[in-house]
């Protein structure tokens, strides 16, 4: 059939053996051709899959037993527990002409993002070509993959979404308990859900029971550590009040009438119910992935003739995840779903990206997959316990032994693993613990199936354009995007050729990079208008039972920093080339400004501190960082350092030639700007 610019249709994919199966029903409601049918040089064109994966979990099996609540789930006439997910694909073709491998993208909060390609306009529909950037994944031949996870993802902005049961009591009743959510603002507000968190806004919230509402508590606390103050119960109400005034009653809202400030933390306190099996995400991922790559059979939509009748599935898997996703892909690890009940690995390869120390608070009763703590946002949830490194180790402070690669070692099912990490997870992300044991004395080895990685001097997602918002400093645009690029090529070859990626750069004991965070060992310099007090996502075991929770005394964990240079600049991890060669300092942390609880960390922002242009300005302001003018005597010279540099990270393999070069281009349109506008 030829394609039309876009066609609808419905093909449903049946497979074979029902009772056995874990994916059940593949159904296509889209198929059309990408980018108009745009040619990837060597891959060729690109087609587009929409659809939606059926599948089932038996919970008598040892790898489903640790889904919680999975044993309240309704169960079909096979005895097991079914579930839907959203499904979309980017495939080439021709799949002889791609590489082999399925690149699954975990998504952050039900939303797509094509990071890999430069100048990707990002969309949740991909189907143009601004959608595909300059086109690297397709130009690698990957099969791209997206499926829904988060149980609790509401539909709209085609956001991808699942179908999870909610779990009930075996007499049919609501399972029921008490919890907490928070609230911190970013300008005053009168009602909000009850799910209400600024990046989980388009969630499902748990709805209060109706009964015990009057029992139910709000606080409030000027600062993470601050005691919780008590708002009296007939000051606010379970209702919808965008204005403040007139009120819809409501078991998912709540509404204060004195109003929500920016510059306090607020915590519910009341008892939910209907919890959603959410753990069922880690299931039906390792399922849709098995299935796709195993499946030869025209019921997997990415099986293909190869030759002479002979039908194959691509060979790989890459899993990829960013911040969420990639707190979600690393607890995949760890709970064991990288093996699938065949006892087959899943993923080959895992990038887990911006993740720190933690993983997710997913596989819980009542889980919030969109909640995690920061300094002050979150601080006291769940998903960010040991074990945090790789290894296996013995924690002093919880008495535990264990490791992130503990299950998948026992199951012969680990994949390889790129960790990334940015700056802000030195200090938002407690990511010294991931190669330190919890007293921060000693490094923990790193296993031959893991590369360390650190984009030193970023923030967790780069600025496009520098601005405050709410902080005091500027946000950080430094990129690490060509260094990602670089390595997915170097993932590529582990995984496939077996080629050995580059060592692992991160700040290191050893090398005296991964130091205390006061200013005195850390070294930032006093730059006028910068304050640096060393603050950290202290962390420390909690006392769950407590609602709201509190730190347990005598149990913090040990979080060390990097170690900066005169100009501020971090020292350990992949310098980029703009951080070797800088026209300001760059860093991975920020503080929040006046009437936004002043001088706490401020969110997930870094903080660019440009330099003077001239000596005079520099001497002037009292700044000890020498001047763009010290610095580079003019643009050649600025534009020749930045090309040495280059080629340092070509060889090194943290830089592919071809981002060398438009780097290098970009670099000397804006070098009369960057360097000779003094």
């Amino acid at each position: 059939m030829p394609y039309a610019a876009a066609a609808l249709l419905f093909v449903t994919l049946f497979i074979s053996s029902v009772a056995d199966a874990k994916i059940t029903k593949i159904v296509i409601e889209e198929r059309e051709v990408f980018a108009n049918g745009y040619e990837f040089p060597v891959t060729g064109t690109y087609e587009k899959l929409v659809g939606k994966a059926y599948g089932e979990v038996d919970p008598k099996n040892p790898l489903n037993k640790t889904i919680v609540n999975l044993d309240k789930a309704p169960l079909n006439s096979n005895g097991n527990v079914e579930y839907r997910v959203d499904l979309f694909v980017l495939k080439p073709l021709d799949m002889r002409r791609g590489n082999e491998t399925i690149f699954y993208d975990v998504l952050n909060r039900g939303n797509k993002a094509m990071r890999f390609n430069v100048g990707a306009t990002r969309s949740n529909n991909p189907s143009a070509l601004e959608h595909a950037g300059d086109g690297f994944l397709m130009r690698q031949g990957y099969t791209l993959v997206w499926t829904g996870w988060q149980g609790d993802i509401l539909p709209g902005n085609e956001r991808m979404t699942t179908e999870f049961p909610v779990a009930a009591n075996r007499d049919g009743s609501p399972v029921r308990r008490w919890i907490r959510t928070e609230f911190v603002f970013q300008k005053p507000s009168f009602s909000v859900p009850v799910s209400f968190d600024r990046e989980s806004r388009d969630v499902r919230p748990y709805p209060a029971v109706e009964e015990s509402m009057p029992q139910a508590r709000l606080f409030r606390r000027s600062a993470p550590h601050a005691a919780p103050e008590l708002i009296a119960r007939d000051q606010w109400s379970f209702a919808r009040c965008p204005d403040g005034a007139a009120q819809t009653p409501s078991n998912a809202d709540i509404c204060f009438p004195a109003g929500f400030s920016p510059n306090a933390i607020y915590e519910l306190v009341y008892e939910a119910r209907d919890p959603i099996v959410m753990g069922l995400g880690f299931a039906a991922t390792r399922d849709i992935v098995s299935f796709l790559r195993r499946e030869t059979s025209e019921a997997n939509p990415l099986s293909y003739d190869r030759r002479q009748g002979r039908r194959v599935a691509p060979h790989w898997a890459l899993g990829f995840g960013s911040s969420q996703a990639g707190r979600f892909l690393k607890d995949l690890v760890y709970q064991g779903f990288n093996q699938d009940e065949d006892k087959r690995i899943v993923f080959d390869g895992v990038i887990p990206h911006i993740s720190g120390s933690r993983r997710i608070f997913v596989n819980a009763e009542f889980a919030m997959p969109g909640r995690f703590p920061t300094a002050l946002e979150g601080h006291y949830y769940p998903g960010d316990e040991f074990p945090f490194t790789y290894a296996t180790t013995t924690d002093p402070i919880s008495k535990k032994t264990d490791g992130l690669l503990a299950r998948c070692r026992k199951q012969q099912a680990c994949p390889k693993i790129f960790h990334w990490d940015s700056g802000t997870e030195a200090y938002q992300g407690r990511n010294s613990l991931v190669i330190t044991d919890p007293s921060g004395k000693l490094e923990v080895p790193i296993p031959a199936n893991v590369r360390l990685y650190y984009f030193s001097g970023t923030q967790h997602g780069p600025a496009e354009k520098p601005s405050r918002g709410m902080c005091q400093q500027l946000s950080n645009p430094l990129s690490y995007q060509e260094t990602q690029r670089a390595l997915v090529v170097a993932a590529q070859d582990w995984v496939t050729k077996g080629i050995h990626p580059p060592g692992s750069r991160f700040p290191r004991l050893l090398d005296g990079t991964l130091v205390q965070a006061a200013r005195e060992k850390q070294g930032f310099p006093a730059i006028p208008g910068v304050k640096y007090d060393g603050k950290l996502n202290d962390l420390f075991l909690h006392d769950q039972r407590a609602v709201p929770p509190g730190h347990i005394a005598g149990t913090e964990y040990r979080l060390l920093v990097p170690r900066v240079d005169g100009d501020g600049n971090e020292m350990g991890g992949v310098r980029s080339v703009e951080l070797q060669v800088p026209i300001g300092t760059y860093a991975g942390w920020n503080l929040r400004a006046k009437g936004f609880i002043e001088d706490e960390l401020c969110y997930l922002n870094g903080s660019y501190i440009p330099f003077a242009k001239t000596k005079e300005e520099r001497e002037k302001s009292g700044d000890p960082r020498p001047s763009v003018e010290e610095r580079y005597k003019d643009p050649a010279e600025y534009i020749q350092k930045l090309s040495l540099a280059a080629r340092t990270l070509i060889q090194d393999r943290f830089l592919l030639p071809e981002d060398a070069e438009r780097m290098i281009a970009e670099a000397r349109k804006n070098a009369v700007l960057a360097v000779t506008s003094r």
